[in-house]
């Protein structure tokens, strides 16, 4: 260990060092900044978002991906929502597909004398996005997005159904909003 006044001399001697290093140091960290601003063009504000188009025999569910795409733009305030004749751009979208398909089974079995029973079902929607720049008459970006959602089949009431509606769209609204606003 130094005796004390070794220390002093050497702290005495370097801080001049030591201050210009620390704010060095403080000058260099403010020059590495992240930044959510996306990947909207600067020249768009506002985003119109018509009811999807439906492929399917599923009533209802087009309504409920576009009324929770409306939200999660409104959410998250990066574009207003906006009508499609005074909109900058368009968020154009069609169901393609709805699957709904055994996910898990319960049960046991040997050979001949199997009993199983489906105790999930996977629900999957298959929605294709362009988002298309009014201004610049282009389409930024054309995608096609998959998402699931499980349920319980023991009843068989349209509300256990829902619940996997309810949690695919979830997932996609929050893929259509990402790709929008962050090309992610």
């Amino acid at each position: 260990m130094l005796p004390k006044n070794i220390l002093q001399k050497r702290f005495c001697a370097n801080w001049p060092l030591l201050l210009i290093a620390l704010t060095l140091s403080g000058n260099l960290t403010g020059c590495f900044r992240y930044s959510f601003s996306g990947a909207v063009p600067s020249h768009l504000k506002t985003v119109a978002v018509p009811l999807l188009q439906n492929q399917t025999a599923e009533y209802g569910i087009a309504e409920q991906i576009t009324d929770e795409v409306v939200s999660r733009i409104q959410r998250d305030n990066t574009l207003k929502i906006a009508d499609i004749n005074n909109a900058d751009s368009i968020l154009r979208g069609v169901l393609v597909r709805v699957d709904d398909v055994p996910y898990t089974y319960s049960g046991s079995g040997q050979s001949q004398s199997q009993n199983f029973n489906v105790g999930e079902y996977r629900l999957t929607l298959v929605v294709k996005v362009e988002y298309y720049d009014q201004t610049k008459s282009e389409t930024i970006w054309t995608r096609e997005f998959s998402e699931w959602g499980t349920y319980n089949h023991t009843t068989g009431a349209p509300e256990e159904r829902q619940q996997g509606f309810d949690e695919a769209i979830s997932k996609l609204a929050d893929d259509i909003l990402n790709q929008t606003v962050s090309g992610w």
